[in-house]
């Protein structure tokens, strides 16, 4: 006691030693601060622990010195036990280890447990509280057996460094009653003599329960409710079934019982089985054993003599003449009883023996219960058992628990516990299994209690002199081993005993002063500024870090653990601008003291401040020299207010630089009048003004303010009054002279310059028309003569107003005046034409627009009957019925009696329809009743929806949909001329050509009509070679129509930013309700089909396989040398004077193109997107073009404000190699790579002349080649670099958009392109050699082929001619090239049927945009054969392919093996093939064979063949 004293005062005295001189290191180097730290020491008795209290103004914080190991003290005395079958989570018990460290300094105990890397975890443990519950579910019963189980816990404290304890616990798994008793046999069978007198032994029955202790313990009864129950009882404990009374039954009967076992269990578990016992005459006796053993036999569980008879058993048969007898092993449901043949039965005679089967187990079982059944000749039976008990042997080694390792500090006395190490013996008695414990070193400097197995020191350590130590445990059992003779078992393990640092050594700083340079005043929140660091000769020392002194506005924080220090609030260079920190480092007992000086840097984070508010009051439209306002400002960033301050000004919203400007000197001017009145002026006028610092350059270090200058301006009288009245005024005829209208007007300026207004008939009135029929007085229109509708249906009068202003100003209004109709004319009858189209859907797929619909026209109003009639508005005097009588009318038409509208019915068919009509007018008694027929012929055709969607579009200005469809007085529409002119243009019939859609798109500054039309020769025409087309004949079409064009192909997206802001691509929108223009003698019901904008360039679409391609989950399975995703043809080859044409990408706000060339000439035209032609009605002139220049790809991008020029001088893709280029177009830059290469020597990027943002084209892509001018056309726009004109010569290949791959192998019009590039592209190669050498190959080579040539001639019709005396009923694919091959599709190249004709329409020149050549408007027989067979190839219910067998055999898919098996049947009806003889000649021997004679056969019947 007095020496742990000692150890406890001299240790306080040397730490406060310790403690003092740091003290003092630290008042030394604070001295300096403003704020001076205070620091004292307080000791609590005699103990060792040293409270100390933190600096400046921190909570107080608690340091031990000495810490001490958690220890479990009960460890002993854990008894745990839990059920089995319990679910996971249950309350087992709960552990808890002693720490008198405090609970912040090494006295808070967490727990866990220890284990073996991969083990599973069958129970868990709560790290705090030490309380465990179950992680799995035991079984204690067979076959798991699991009775108990070992855990090891360990606890650790949370000191430093970390101590902790273990403390191995067994659980006992107890049972629960949830088996049933199982009976040894599935059945039982016996039988018994017919004369067996009451009370002898009949059966033996036996179960078995898997449960322990009362669970297992069984009791025998007989079911009460069976029949024969009465003459048998049976033995409760045993299960002996004895005969109750005399058995009066005849033989051969069967008594049926049911026994019942059930357990002693709480509650109890119970089975049953049905016993059968059949009655045998009374001179049959049952066997009977006169030798069993005594008692129980016992076997040690390690014996191991197969061979040894363990029992033996003899019996008699009880038949004299038949002595011998069978006996049996019986085979139980437990392994108790048997059921893995743990003993055998060998019989020999009238004896039987026991032997071991399989070794025995204690540990596993400890008895069993074995049933011997002897059978005689009868059939008769009988049992006997035998308990067989085995006895434990010492056979298991002691094995150790999990924990390997324990710690003990240094310093501690002697007798300090370590740790307490448990080994376990599986052996299942105590005399085999109590461990006991020693050290296999004596001289280790440590003991170990050999019962309990705790360790302890037996001297004090120092951790400076040896870190660890390892000591072996031999753990050794209670009795003499089974496994070494002589010997006890023991095992061994190897522990490893670490000393434990103590603090005793002060941390250090690495440095006294740490300094951190230029931390900008704008740094982030938390963002690093430097690190301090310590050095401590402790291991277990736990360093913390604290800022003390000198953070103000605690600007910094320090990481207690790192020593990092990070910006903690928000830095200001013109508040501080250096900052000296005094850190502190505190290891729970010592502590050192350094400086951190932190340096702000001064950055530009202060805008511009203007000195004042601004305005002024100027006069509208007038026009003033020099500064109309000047503007200042200041940059609170630079200290000097007199220094330049180099501030830049302009004006913030666009659309006022056009008035406006501003100098950097502040001076606001004007450069245009400013106007005051509306509809575009303004009577206060807001200019935003930015003010930028460091001159405005254009960077994030440059800041921005802005201020406002409103301007007010006065009026003038600068604007005229006008008209307000709603028009047209309406006047009814024959209404006598009177008051009109009230005239209101309305004037821009104020109301100083405006009313009061004076109204009057202007001069320019016709003096006789209005000035006789029309005065004004004051404010009100006069009529001064009675008007005739019929004579003049409208007016449109001059009126001239004056307003009140200086001076004053009149200004001339047109009003409108109607002439309102009265019903006064009987009508005549007439004649009106309405055309229809019935627009259908179809299953059909286009690649220009993704939307579809469904259906047919609804019914639709198609227009009204129409009677020749003066009168216009007397339409509620009229009714309308059918002739000859309603009951006779078309079905397919309705007419309104009252209205006469007449209505289509949905599904009508295509045709013409003349409809009559009685029209009846009365408006007595000005018009008397009378009637008039009127006639209607309505013309009615059906348009597929491939013509929409193939579609050319045209839109119009400033025309309207009436007048384009109203004859013009030359027997003809605008509509019918286009029409005719289309026809004339694709040089095919008027019924080919579609003018379909007419409809008005009014906008606030223009009139749009939208038309659209399609043509089609076999197939239809692709949009692309519609519209291109049309371009080329615009003038004289506009000529010929006597209409403005707007724009061919209709594009929303053109204009950009007008519709989206940014993507924007063009959808066509379809409706089956039909778009409808009436006039009086001819109306249009057209296709409502119109093209709407979408805000995006991504579109999903479902899967659809081009070319024959299958659908087959999310991707298509593509005929071989189709490579797209979709079965795109990838590639087309040109030769120096083809081009192809396909459609044009959306406007994206990103677009990525790849393409791969493979070129042969050095200067030509890869590709060309953009117009065809100029048009001053849009101002569009954007364009992309892709060139080679002497090999090497120059890129051309118009976004509309300029061209922009890329080009690569790295790689030259003009040598017959292919080579990807890339091409990325964006808002902001422009990018080409060729063949991957990102480094800047090979890849080239510019910026897109501004203003213009993004690449809106509406005229078709072309690859190799142009069909337009460039030269013509980039003078027109004024473009600064032109495309060429020369054309490709070579292949290109997998061009791309967005992903999206081009079918270019199918182009929608091309002159002499080379889809697949099939054709090789000739090069001059010379190897000098002769040319009289080269002429003589030549000529060789010449004359084989003719050679050649002749002899496959005459091998050709040497074959043809036998080939037509061939006796075969089969058909090969020889013969089937005379009329298109076998039942399946043939794969011949329909290009064969195809008319070349190169030349132009018989009306049209030689060109098609400056392109001599192209096929335009031949008819396309190949496409339309081809279309109709990509129709077939989509069929979803035939075959997706083409096979060889569809070729050579004729009747493929029938499921006859052979022709000569039709003829095999034995069934007369099956033997008539008389359909044969109209299959046609090619099967007239078939016919002849198998079908009807000559003269049943039809005389010509001939089929399709």
């Amino acid at each position: 006691m007095w020496r742990e004293s000692r150890w406890a005062t001299l240790l306080l005295l040397g730490s406060l030693a310790v403690a003092s001189a740091q003290f003092n290191k630290a008042r030394e180097h604070t001295s300096h601060h403003v704020t001076r730290l205070r620091h004292s020491r307080h000791l609590q008795g005699n103990t060792p622990n040293i409270y100390t209290a933190s600096f400046a103004g921190t909570s107080p914080k608690l340091a031990v010195k000495d810490n001490h190991k958690p220890l479990f003290t009960e460890c002993l005395t854990y008894r745990p036990t839990v059920q089995e079958e319990q679910p996971q989570g249950t309350y087992v018990f709960t552990v808890h280890a002693e720490d008198r460290d405090p609970p912040e300094m090494g006295g808070t105990v967490t727990y866990k447990f220890v284990s073996t890397p991969g083990e599973k975890e069958r129970f868990h443990v709560d790290p705090e509280t030490g309380r465990i519950t179950t992680a799995d579910v035991f079984d204690r019963d067979e076959p798991s057996r699991e009775k108990e189980a070992y855990i090891t816990v360990r606890a650790s404290d949370n000191g430093q460094p970390q101590l902790d304890d273990a403390c191995t616990i067994k659980i006992v798994i107890e049972d629960i009653n949830d088996n049933q008793p199982v009976f040894d046999k599935v059945s039982y069978s016996e039988s018994v003599p017919q004369d067996l007198p009451s009370g002898r032994e009949v059966m033996r029955i036996s179960a078995t329960d898997i449960d322990d202790g009362n669970n297992s313990i069984v009791h025998y009864s007989l079911d009460t409710n069976s029949p024969d129950q009465a003459y048998f009882y049976i033995d409760p404990d045993n299960g002996v079934i004895f005969l109750n009374k005399t058995i009066d039954k005849v033989p051969g009967y069967k008594f049926k019982l049911s026994a019942i076992v059930k357990d002693m269990g709480d509650p109890p578990q119970q089975s049953s089985i049905t016993l059968d016992i059949q009655v045998v005459e009374s001179n049959k006796k049952s066997p009977s054993f006169i030798e069993v053993p005594d008692g129980p036999i016992r076997l040690k569980e390690n014996y191991a003599d197969f061979n040894a008879h363990i029992a033996t058993v003899r019996a008699v048969s009880n038949i004299p003449e038949e002595k011998k007898v069978l006996f049996e092993l019986v085979m139980g449901q437990t392994e108790q009883t048997n059921k893995w043949h743990t003993f055998v039965l060998e019989s020999e005679a009238d004896t039987a023996y026991i032997k071991l089967g399989n070794h025995l187990d204690f540990e596993k079982i400890t008895d069993y219960t074995l049933t011997v059944r002897v059978q005689n000749n009868y059939n008769l039976a009988a049992e006997t058992i035998i308990q067989i008990e085995v006895e434990d042997v010492n056979d298991n080694i002691p094995i150790f628990s999990e924990v390997r390792s324990g710690s003990v500090l240094e310093n501690e006395p002697p007798g300090t516990p370590v740790m307490q190490v448990r080994a376990f013996d599986a052996d299942g008695t105590s005399a085999n299994n109590q461990v006991t414990y020693e050290l296999a070193d004596p001289s280790d400097p440590f003991s170990i209690d050999s019962i309990t197995g705790n360790i302890t020191t037996l001297k004090e350590f120092d951790r400076e002199e040896q870190t660890y130590y390892n000591i072996k445990i031999i753990a050794t059992d209670n009795s003499e081993s089974a496994l070494i003779p002589g010997k006890h078992n023991s095992g061994q393990q190897v522990f490893r005993i670490e000393i434990a640092d103590k603090n005793d050594n002060p941390p250090h700083f690495t440095q006294d002063t740490y300094i951190a340079e230029s931390i900008a005043e704008n740094a982030n929140i938390n963002v690093l500024v430097t690190q301090v660091a310590t050095v401590d000769k402790d291991s277990a020392s736990n360093v913390s870090f604290s800022i003390v002194a000198g953070n103000t506005y605690d600007a910094f924080v320090i990481s207690p653990i790192t020593g990092e220090i990070r910006v903690n609030n928000k830095l200001d260079y013109e508040n501080i601008t250096s900052y000296s920190l005094d850190v502190r480092a505190f290891d729970g007992l010592y502590e050192d003291y350094a400086k951190v000086i932190i340096n702000i840097e001064n950055l530009n984070d202060n805008p511009p401040i203007f000195v004042a508010n601004y305005s002024k009051t100027i006069e509208e439209e007038k026009l003033y020299e020099g500064c109309m306002v000047k503007v200042e400002a200041y940059d609170p960033d630079i200290k000097d207010r007199n220094a330049p301050q180099n501030i830049h000004y302009s004006l913030v919203k666009h659309e006022q630089k056009e008035f406006l400007k501003i100098d950097d000197d502040g001076c606001l001017r004007l450069t245009k009048p400013l106007d005051r009145d509306p509809p575009t002026g303004y009577s206060t006028w807001q200019v935003l003004i930015v003010a930028a610092d460091q001159g405005g350059k254009l960077g994030s270090d440059s800041l921005r303010s802005t201020t406002e200058v409103i301007l007010q301006l006065t009026d003038i009288n600068d604007n005229a009054p006008f008209l307000t009245n709603t028009e047209p005024v309406i006047w009814y005829e024959n209404e006598p002279p009177g008051e009109v209208v009230t005239l209101t007007a309305k004037d821009y300026d104020s109301k100083e310059n405006g009313p009061p207004f004076t109204f009057a008939l202007n001069d320019s009135a016709s003096s006789l028309d209005i000035r006789s029929k029309f005065q004004i007085q004051g404010n009100k229109l006069w009529t001064l003569v009675s008007f005739d509708r019929e004579e003049r249906k409208e007016y449109r009068i001059p009126v001239a107003i004056t307003d009140s202003g200086t001076p004053r100003m009149t200004g001339v209004s047109i009003l409108h005046v109607v002439i309102g109709d009265k019903n006064d004319n009987p009508m005549a009858s007439g004649h009106s034409n309405i055309f229809v189209y019935n627009y259908r859907t179809e299953m059909y797929f286009s690649e220009i627009y993704s939307w579809r619909y469904y259906g047919e026209a609804p019914d639709t109003e198609i227009g009204r009957v129409y009677v020749l009639d003066p009168d216009d508005w007397d339409l509620p005097d009229k009714r309308f019925m059918w002739l000859p009588s309603y009951e006779q009318r078309s079905p397919y038409f309705d007419v309104h009696s009252n209205t006469g509208m007449i209505t289509m019915k949905t599904g009508t068919p295509n045709g013409t329809y003349m409809l009559k009509f009685n029209v009846t007018e009365q408006n007595e008694p000005i018009v008397p009743f009378h009637w008039v027929e009127a006639t209607v012929n309505v013309t009615i055709k059906e348009i597929p929806e491939e013509a929409v969607d193939k579609s050319g579009s045209i839109r119009f200005i400033n025309v309207t949909a009436e007048e384009f469809i109203v004859d013009e007085g030359d027997g003809s529409s605008k509509k019918d001329k286009l029409h005719h002119r289309l026809a004339k243009l694709y040089n095919t019939s008027l019924d080919n050509v579609d003018v379909f859609t007419v409809f008005n798109k009014p906008t606030v500054k223009d009139a749009f009509l939208d038309v659209r039309f399609s043509a089609h020769g076999s197939p239809y025409y692709p949009p692309e070679k519609l519209d291109s087309m049309v371009t080329t004949i615009q003038e004289e079409l506009e000529k010929e129509l006597n209409a403005r064009i707007y724009m061919i192909n209709i594009d929303e997206c053109m204009v950009e930013k007008v519709e989206c802001e940014d993507s924007c691509r063009n959808v066509l929108m379809k409706n089956n309700v039909p778009l409808s223009v009436y006039t009086n003698t001819s109306s249009f019901v057209g296709v409502s089909a119109r093209v709407e904008p979408e805000c995006t360039c991504e579109v999903e679409s479902r899967i659809v396989c081009l070319n024959g391609g299958t659908p087959f989950a999310d991707k298509c399975e593509c005929p071989e040398g189709l490579t797209g995703p979709r079965c795109e043809q990838t590639s087309i080859g040109f030769h120096g004077d083809g081009w192809a044409m396909y459609p044009p990408p959306p406007a994206c706000h990103e677009g990525h193109m790849t393409l791969t060339v493979t070129s042969h000439t050095s200067n030509s035209l890869v590709f060309y997107l953009g117009p065809l032609k100029y048009n001053p009605l849009l101002d569009v002139q954007d364009f992309l073009s892709l060139e080679l220049v002497d090999g090497y790809p120059i890129l051309l991008v118009n976004y509309g404000s300029g061209t922009t020029r890329l080009n690569n001088s790295v790689v030259h893709v003009a040598d017959g190699k292919p080579h990807l280029i890339e091409i990325v177009l964006m808002k902001s830059s422009i990018e080409m790579f060729v063949d991957r290469c990102k480094l800047s020597t090979c890849m080239s990027l510019a910026a897109p002349i501004a203003p213009r943002e993004i690449l809106n084209v509406n005229g078709p892509l072309q690859l190799g080649g142009a069909t337009i001018d460039f030269r013509h056309l980039a003078h027109q726009f004024g473009w600064q670099h032109i495309p060429t004109n020369q054309h490709f010569v070579g292949c290109i290949s997998n061009f791309t958009y967005n992903d999206y791959y081009y079918n270019l192998g199918e182009p929608s019009v091309h002159r002499k392109a080379d889809p697949g590039c099939q054709l090789s592209v000739s090069t001059a190669v010379t190897f000098g050699i002769d040319t009289n050498f080269l002429v003589a190959i030549l000529v060789c080579i010449a004359i084989l082929v003719i050679l050649l040539l002749a002899v496959v001639v005459h091998r050709r019709r040497a074959d043809a001619w036998a080939e037509k005396e061939l006796d075969d009923i089969r058909e090969n694919i020889i013969a089937y090239e005379d009329e298109g091959g076998g039942e399946g599709d043939a794969g011949y190249d329909l290009h064969v049927l195809r008319q070349m004709y190169d030349g132009p329409p018989p009306d049209q020149d030689g060109t098609f945009m400056n392109a001599p050549g192209v096929v335009g408007a031949t008819p396309d027989i190949s496409g339309f054969l081809d279309d109709k067979k990509s129709l077939l190839d989509r069929d979803p219910d035939i075959n997706p392919y083409d096979d060889v067998r569809h070729y050579a055999y004729e009747g493929d898919g029938n499921t006859s093996g052979s022709l000569s098996s039709l003829a095999s049947c034995t069934d007369d009806g099956d033997l008539k093939f008389n359909y044969l003889s109209t299959f046609g000649p090619r099967f007239r021997k078939l016919a002849d064979m198998y079908g009807e004679s000559d003269d049943e056969r039809a005389p010509h019947e001939e089929s399709w063949c």
